[in-house]
C-alpha cells in the first residue's frame, strides 16, 4: 500500500523554490487557457512548459509534482477533449525539476527509484552517469521509474558484495544482510566439440624424471555456455546448509574435467 503524506503549508519566508519542467516537443502544445501557472517557452529540444514550485526540499517537490501528474492522468481519463491526452504517459519521460541547491549527489548504493534522484534535468543526469562509471544509464524502459537506471553491472557487483564465499566447503555462501545460507550451482555444463589434445613427447632429465612434457592443443567449439543459479536454502546451520546444497548439486548434469585426447 501506498504511503500517503499529508501536503504541509509552508509559512512565509520558509521553503525552496524549484523550476518544473514540462516537455512537449515538436507537438508544440500550449498550455490550456484556464491554466495560468504555466508559462510556454522553445529551445534547441523543442517546445516546454515551466512554472516554480515551492517545497522545503526535492525530495518533497518531486513527490508531489508526481502526484499532480498521476491525478492528471487519471483525469483526463473521463475528459475525452482534454488538451493533456497530447501528452506521453510517463513523467519521467516529459518532466523535469530543477537542482539549484545541488541536492542530488552521487554515491555508489545510490536509488534511482527514490523521488529525490527521479525527474533530473539532462546536466545532472549525465553527471551522475559519469560519476558512476558503468553502474548507471539513462531509462529508456520507461516501465522502470527514474530518470536513470542500474547496469547489469552494478547488479553483479552488488550481488557480489553481499554473497561472501564460506571457506572450505562447496557451494554455500551467506548473505551478510540477512545472515542466511545460499548454494550457487551449476545447473548447465560447459560443452565443446572438435578440440583436444595430442601427446607428441617429452624431455627426461637425470634419473629418468620428466623435465618438459609436449602437447599439441587444439580448441574445441563451444557448443553449451555454462549456466549457474543461486538456490536459497532452508537450513540455518552450516552443516546442514552444505549437505542441503550437495543434495541439489546432484539433480544437475556433470561431466567430466581434464584433456581430451586427439588424434588430429
Amino acid at each position: 500500500m501506498s504511503k500517503y503524506r499529508l501536503k504541509k503549508k509552508l509559512e512565509e519566508g520558509q521553503g525552496k523554490s524549484y523550476i518544473v519542467r514540462l516537455n512537449v516537443g515538436d507537438t508544440c502544445m500550449a498550455p490550456p487557457r484556464n491554466v495560468k501557472h504555466w508559462t510556454m517557452s522553445f529551445d534547441e529540444r523543442g517546445a516546454y512548459w515551466t512554472r516554480i514550485v515551492k517545497e522545503s526540499n526535492r525530495n518533497e517537490a518531486v513527490y508531489w509534482v508526481l502526484r499532480w501528474f498521476s491525478n492528471l492522468t487519471h483525469r483526463i481519463k473521463k475528459r475525452p477533449k482534454s488538451t493533456f491526452h497530447r501528452l506521453s504517459c510517463h513523467p519521467d519521460e516529459i518532466l523535469e525539476v530543477s537542482d539549484d541547491y545541488n541536492e542530488v549527489v552521487y554515491y555508489p548504493s545510490m536509488k534511482p527509484s527514490e523521488a529525490r534522484n527521479r525527474l533530473l534535468p539532462p546536466d545532472k543526469l549525465d553527471e551522475i552517469i559519469k560519476l558512476g562509471k558503468g553502474k548507471f544509464k539513462k531509462t529508456s524502459d520507461f516501465s522502470k521509474k527514474g530518470c536513470f537506471t542500474q547496469t547489469r553491472e552494478y547488479k553483479n557487483e552488488k550481488h557480489r558484495v553481499r554473497m561472501i564465499k564460506v571457506p572450505y566447503v562447496p557451494y554455500v555462501y551467506k548473505n551478510s544482510n540477512t545472515g542466511k545460507y545460499h548454494a550457487n550451482i551449476r545447473i548447465q555444463p560447459r560443452v565443446t566439440e572438435g578440440g583436444g589434445a595430442k601427446f607428441l613427447g617429452c624431455e627426461r632429465g637425470e634419473g629418468g624424471a620428466y623435465t618438459t612434457v609436449f602437447w599439441k592443443h587444439k580448441r574445441g567449439e563451444v557448443v553449451q555456455r555454462p549456466k549457474a543459479k543461486w538456490f536459497a536454502l532452508k537450513n540455518h546451520v552450516l552443516t546442514k546448509a552444505v549437505a542441503e546444497a550437495i543434495t541439489i548439486s546432484r539433480r544437475y548434469e556433470k561431466r567430466k574435467t581434464g584433456y581430451k585426447t586427439s588424434d588430429f
